[in-house]
Order: structure tokens, then sequence, then C-alpha cells
């Protein structure tokens, strides 16, 4: 019988979702997340205030909406495909490959439609 050098129980209750708390690196990326976001809004206040009321309300619901998207894709489709792999590593593969795969299919649909709601001021390149 092999000896543990300690004990998961213990640290899967205290630092996982099973045990009722988030983990800190969670934090770190929510955090990461809310700053980029406030780092893009920052340097494309002037095009943002061009827009109307409408546009701009279409364009966070596109935006809100491909990001769903993207999420459902990822997280259900590609827990599926890798699911279906005996290797961990292959399972890491094949789901780093279906987010690159996702996020580029849905670029193309996101662009299009930001650039005919609100009149070409979005998406800058």
């Amino acid at each position: 019988m092999k000896r543990k050098l300690y004990n998961m129980d213990i640290f899967e209750k205290k630092y996982s979702i099973k045990g009722g708390r988030i983990c800190v690196f969670n934090y770190i990326i929510i955090a990461y997340c809310i700053v980029v976001a406030i780092n893009l809004i920052h340097k494309n206040r002037e095009s943002i205030r061009q827009l109307t009321a409408k546009q701009l309300i279409l364009a966070s619901f596109v935006y809100l909406s491909t990001v769903f998207l993207w999420f459902i894709c990822i997280y259900y489709g590609g827990n599926w495909i890798a699911g279906q792999f005996s290797s961990r590593f292959m399972q890491l593969v094949v789901f780093i490959l279906l987010i690159i795969i996702t996020i580029s299919l849905c670029q193309w649909p996101l662009r299009k439609i930001l650039n005919r709601v609100t009149s070409g001021i979005f998406p800058k390149d």
C-alpha cells in the first residue's frame, strides 16, 4: 500500500469548489478579465461615445451572446469530446484545440455583425 505524502481530501475541501470555496487562482483569473475589460473600454472610449444608445445596447448584446456561445461550445462540447480520450494528455490537447477552433470560428460572424450594428465604428483592427 502506497503512503500519501499529504491528505488530498483536506486540500480538496479547503481549496476547491467541492468544499464550498473557490480556488484563489479563480479569483486571479476573474480579476484579470475585469482589468482587461476596463482597459479595452478605456482605450476605445472615443469610439464608444460615437455610438447611439441603440447601437451600444445591440453591440453589448452581440458581445455577450458570442461569449455565451463560446462558453457553451467550449465547456459542454469540449468536455464531451475530450472525454472520449482515455489519456489525460490527449484530453488536454483536444480541449485546447477545440478552444482555438471555437474562438476562430466565432470571430468572423462577430466582426460582421458588429460592423453592421455599429455602422462601421467597430470592430477596429
